[in-house]
């Protein structure tokens, strides 16, 4: 079976991208700085900081995997304007060489719609085409990486696709993001005070991004192509259908908090590549992923 290596795999997206692999054939090699214990039969582990250039070089020398997939970054706390975001341009520069000298083919990496110029959106599902121009310094490494990763392919002939993340909602999310903070406030018995949520917005179920990954992985598919469901709704509704997945949609107090300052009215890719160019076709509805969701978060009160 062909092995893929893998960043990130014990991430948000890494989860269910292991198993997505696992589905279609591939043999994941992971990379990281621990083995969890419940994904450790999922990949072939090999323990290294992605941060140190010398140790990855050498790694990713021994495994000589033909195909990478790159999902490793830091979104923690405050990683919209973090400088940490410098780093791990710089760590996915030295994993695309390390790879390409490795004998490497094929590298997939995950991008973002941050790297979009969210001022000119005019309401319409946002093409791959849609200009660029990020406005964090989050959104700006991103771009750096795909403009970089884009000419060397292109420079040396290695085969590269750029995964542009949307929204999306699942295990293990960052408990501060909209669905697990509602589940959370409301599972305590705690009002969840949310914005107006008049923005429009695409909402990914987490365990379709993963296998949409390894989708892209196995496909001829070059460039960037935009992952998400390719349906809208609006922010308000994602919570009260949240808000009733928990049982107490009286606790939940849409207006209560301002409108995020720079947020776009409307934010929806444009899928079209993703079904027609690397035939994928997400699976879960939205409604199945909030009771996903539900309970997990249920089921993981420490977490809370």
């Amino acid at each position: 079976m062909t092995r893929v290596l893998v960043t990130g795999a014990s991430g948000y997206i890494g989860r269910p991208a292991l198993a997505a692999l696992a589905d279609r054939g591939f043999t994941p090699v992971a990379l990281g700085r621990s083995v969890p214990e419940d994904l450790r039969d999922a990949a072939e582990w090999h323990r290294v900081d992605l941060l140190d250039a010398v140790a990855v070089r050498a790694v990713v020398a021994r495994i000589a995997a033909p195909r990478c997939l790159h999902l490793a970054w830091d979104v923690g706390t405050g990683y919209w304007t973090s400088p940490a975001n410098l780093d791990w341009l710089a760590a996915g520069l030295t994993l695309l060489r390390a790879f390409q000298e490795a004998g490497g083919r094929r590298f997939v990496a995950a991008g973002t719609c941050a790297e979009y110029d969210w001022t000119v959106l005019d309401g319409q599902p946002i093409p791959e085409t849609a200009p660029r121009r990020p406005h964090t310094l989050y959104g700006a490494a991103k771009a750096a990486f795909h403009d970089v990763l884009a000419a060397h392919a292109a420079a040396s002939g290695l085969d590269m696709a750029w995964g542009v993340v949307f929204h999306s909602a699942g295990p293990f999310e960052r408990p501060e993001r909209l669905v697990p903070s509602i589940i959370k406030a409301l599972a305590q018995g705690r009002p969840a005070p949310c914005s107006p949520g008049t923005q429009v917005q695409d909402i990914m179920d987490v365990r379709d991004l993963g296998a949409a990954f390894a989708a892209l992985i196995d496909s001829p598919c070059t460039g960037a192509v935009n992952l998400g469901s390719g349906r809208g709704v609006s922010v308000a509704e994602i919570a009260r259908r949240t808000a009733a997945a928990c049982g107490r949609p009286d606790l939940l107090h849409l207006g209560a908090l301002p409108p995020r300052p720079g947020e776009p009215p409307v934010l929806v890719p444009d899928t079209t590549r993703l079904t027609t160019e690397v035939g994928f076709t997400p699976r879960h509805e939205l409604g199945d992923t909030l009771d996903h969701a539900v309970a997990w978060w249920r089921a993981r009160p420490e977490r809370s």
